[in-house]
């Protein structure tokens, strides 16, 4: 689960990197406007919002398989693991699963 979490926050951070790029290509253009880079420039957003969906369903798809995993365990054992473990690991000072709680 940490692995996923430091993934997601290393790619948010590429991704903050690649927009404020963008904006500062932004910036220069509005002072001197190129057709042409305009277009790169918009397909450039494009792609980093391209980029944003998939990591937003990477976050997704592996919040569900923790669920389920979780779920199962709790069933088959009939203890509220789920509980226990969200908030463990959650309040843990090393824990980094509180960031993507507010993603989620």
């Amino acid at each position: 689960i940490e692995k996923i979490v430091l993934f997601l926050l290393e790619q948010q951070g590429i991704l903050a990197s690649r927009i404020e790029k963008l904006g500062e290509q932004r910036e220069i253009l509005l002072q001197q406007p190129a057709i042409a880079e305009i277009v790169e420039l918009r397909e450039a957003y494009r792609a980093v919002g391209q980029d944003l969906l998939r990591l937003l369903y990477f976050v997704e798809v592996n919040a569900i398989g923790l669920r389920k995993i979780l779920k199962k365990f709790d069933k088959r054992f009939g203890y509220r693991f789920t509980d226990y473990y969200v908030t463990t690991r959650a309040n843990h000072p090393y824990s980094q699963l509180q960031q993507v709680f507010k993603h989620v």
